[in-house]
């Protein structure tokens, strides 16, 4: 480590609290999916998923694991279906009342919500062609990530897609110094500068995805992301 990507500081972010009053819940959710829209949270799992897709020839269907207010996996569905095909997308949160709350959110594509747990997901094996997730590797240690992945790669016909931040101290300043100008919720601001520290480095990543399947690769994303996939 340098001090320009500093030891991982695992904690509990307040959003995960299923007692954050719900007004404060919602606001951080709006500036989640600000982040989403600005950074391109769906814009990599997008390119990453579309060729293959593509190449299955027929009606697909995804799961969003840790989907919180859904936005996510309602953009992928707009962005997939067409060119590929009828596409179909899932979104699964433990906490139901983040999935609920995204019902107002734009855009206004409809999915199927399930109020599930990431670690015991209440599907078939290989009910889904792809499993993915945004911003839920950080919150988890490597044991815990291995056992979602396995999870993951147990649902998915053919593999899955796991979008996060990357941990670097440029995101994290900038978090601290800008979030008070981009987000309305102090949760937000604290909650994203726990989420850059507590995240993982492409490397690490890697190499928990690697302990579940050996086809994982895990690559960096513009400007301070990784996306790790693997499977089929």
């Amino acid at each position: 480590m340098s001090w320009l990507v500093p030891p991982r500081r695992p904690s509990r972010e307040l959003l995960d609290d299923p007692d954050l009053p719900s007004g404060e819940m919602r606001r951080s959710l709006e500036d989640i999916d600000l982040v989403h829209r600005r950074w391109g949270g769906s814009r990599a799992l997008v390119r990453h998923l579309a060729p293959r897709l593509r190449a299955l020839g027929r009606p697909s269907l995804i799961l969003d694991v840790g989907a919180g207010s859904a936005t996510v996996a309602r953009r992928l569905r707009a962005s997939l279906s067409g060119a590929e095909g009828k596409v179909q997308v899932v979104a699964l949160d433990v906490q139901w009342r983040h999935l609920v709350a995204g019902r107002s959110f734009p855009p206004r594509e409809s999915v199927p919500l399930v109020g599930a747990d990431a670690f015991r997901l209440p599907f078939p094996t290989r009910a889904f062609d792809f499993a993915v997730s945004a911003l839920l590797f950080h919150h988890f240690s490597p044991a815990e990530n291995q056992a979602i992945l396995g999870e993951l790669l147990r649902v998915s016909r053919h593999g899955f897609a796991v979008l996060d931040v990357r941990r670097h101290i440029v995101p994290e300043l900038a978090l601290g110094l800008a979030g008070r100008l981009l987000f309305r919720a102090q949760t937000s601001i604290l909650d994203g500068i726990a989420s850059v520290r507590q995240a993982y480095t492409t490397e690490e990543a890697r190499d928990i995805a690697r302990a579940v399947t050996p086809t994982a690769r895990a690559v960096r994303v513009f400007p301070y992301g990784l996306l790790v996939t693997g499977g089929a």
